[in-house]
């Protein structure tokens, strides 16, 4: 927080890494030799919202098979669609708010959550709904709160 209000004192706008003195610019290094050991990214991922995007998943490498669910027990490379109703794709890809989503807040909340931004509690609709001003659902108007 202090390094947020310090920018804004001094006019400025950026990324900054609060903890410089355990985590280097180039990262862990350990963990990303071990996650290169074990992982290769998949040709492409199906991700909820958003449709297929290559190269955005991982996925064991061959030498790692034993271990892979996915092979053991056949998981086909399924496509699951947010119900029609729910706009999580639109709302993920920022062109749209979570209140402009026509079941937000009513029959989609985190008690009973219809796509996947409101499945996680770190979901942008779960997150609105936990932490945001809730007046704007009633008209859906981002001019309201």
């Amino acid at each position: 927080v202090q390094m947020v209000v310090k920018q804004v004192v001094e006019g400025r706008a950026e990324v900054e890494n609060q903890y410089g003195r355990c985590v280097s610019r180039n990262g862990n290094q350990k963990a990303l030799e071990v996650l290169t050991e074990v992982f290769a990214p998949r040709d492409y991922f199906e991700w909820r919202g958003l449709g297929s995007i290559a190269h955005s998943g991982m996925k064991l490498k061959d030498k790692y098979a034993a271990f892979d669910a996915e092979l053991k027990f056949g998981v086909p490379g399924l496509r699951i669609a947010d119900p029609k109703a729910c706009q999580c794709g639109e709302i993920l890809k920022g062109v749209k708010k979570p209140w402009e989503c026509k079941v937000f807040g009513t029959a989609c909340t985190p008690e009973t959550p219809i796509g996947s931004c409101m499945v996680s509690s770190e979901g942008a609709c779960a997150a609105y709904y936990n932490y945001g001003r809730l007046s704007k659902i009633a008209d859906r108007s981002p001019q309201s709160a």
